[in-house]
């Protein structure tokens, strides 16, 4: 029978642990970013990750991904798995180790997969004959940066594998969904075998279980403790923190300041640690624009305001940003047909 996450409610989607994404940091700035662009990019300190407490959306992960693979290549992958020494992915680490075969350890970590992972993403093990597979499903990135998260999945999983359970821990085939690179040899060294195919319709790793094997002694007592202390971390996670409304409050914050668009819009982008360019891109992919959510906030505002009659219409301007009331006077017909005064009237009516 598969063996696959506990918990699918919309808690922790869209985010990953900071532990995976400090070794991706790690593997970037290897590659030759410097750390400033990537605290732009993450829009959090470097020195935050590796904490259980911290999350970051899978959007930004992705970016974090692209930038990776434009420094290093095909190779990104692989290059991040390097730098996941056994502990830098905190107690999904040892899951794998503690048990007394590889099937219960790949169970345990696709049980507790979310203590890393975004919560979309499933692993499944499945046991057939002489043969255990674990198959991950709906990795969230897409492109060049999912190519480059597929190969680091793998390579990791090898990686802890091996490490516990020596030649037993190598895999006999890998599948990958996406085509192949022009040279595969990276991938051999780093999976320990040959045997890869590409264009399949799925990710997974295969290892032979053999009859020869026996269970090798292991903690059990150790092994209850790191699940539960996963099981904590999963229970702990946070909702993903909504950008658009992290954007919007730092635009109201600038709303009182008289100035041209540019200045207002460098200010956000700020506050917010990333460029202009960047904040115009993420309002787009969230349906929107700056000039749109602007307008927006300026109306509601000028509305809310002038339902108070002790606040003068010059003020109201001034609030809103402008340099005097009859640009909020065209602006305001243009919002809702009507001049301030008459908005005003029809409330008295």
């Amino acid at each position: 029978m598969p063996t696959s996450i506990l918990d699918r409610s919309a808690d922790a989607a869209n985010t990953v642990s900071s532990h995976v994404v400090g070794v991706m940091a790690e593997a970037a700035l290897r590659a030759g970013a410097d750390k400033e662009r990537i605290a732009r990019l993450l829009g959090v300190d470097p020195a935050l990750l590796f904490d259980d407490s911290v999350r970051l959306p899978t959007l930004t992960v992705t970016r974090l991904w692209e930038l990776l693979y434009q420094l290093a290549g095909p190779e990104a992958g692989v290059l991040a798995a390097g730098r996941a020494e056994r502990g830098r992915l905190n107690v999904w680490d040892y899951l794998i180790g503690s048990a007394p075969t590889l099937a219960e350890g790949l169970r345990d970590a696709a049980r507790y997969n979310n203590a890393i992972c975004d919560r979309r993403v499933d692993l499944d093990v499945v046991e057939d004959g002489s043969l255990l597979t674990a198959r991950y499903v709906e990795l969230p990135h897409k492109g060049a940066a999912g190519d480059a998260n597929k190969e680091f999945v793998m390579a990791v999983l090898v990686r802890r594998a091996t490490e516990s359970f020596g030649a037993a821990g190598r895999p006999v085939r890998v599948d990958f969904s996406h085509r192949a690179p022009e040279d595969r040899a990276y991938l051999v060294r780093a999976l320990g075998t040959g045997n890869i195919h590409f264009g399949q319709g799925r990710d997974a790793i295969t290892f032979l279980i053999s009859p020869c094997d026996s269970e090798r002694s292991n903690d059990p007592v150790l092994q209850g403790i790191l699940r539960s202390h996963a099981r904590q971390v999963i229970d702990s996670i946070a909702p993903e923190p909504a950008w658009l409304d992290a954007f919007r409050a730092a635009l109201h914050a600038t709303l009182p300041s008289v100035g041209g668009e540019g200045r207002r819009l460098e200010e956000v982008a700020s506050s917010l640690r990333i460029s202009d360019r960047t904040l115009q891109r993420r309002l787009a992919e969230h349906g929107t624009s700056w000039r749109a959510e602007l307008e927006t906030l300026r109306r509601e505002t000028a509305i809310a305001l002038l339902r108070d009659s002790t606040v003068p219409v010059r003020v109201v301007a001034l609030r809103l940003g402008y340099r005097d009331h009859r640009v909020l006077a065209r602006a305001f017909r243009r919002w809702t047909g009507q001049s301030p005064a008459g908005f005003r009237r029809t409330l008295s009516e």
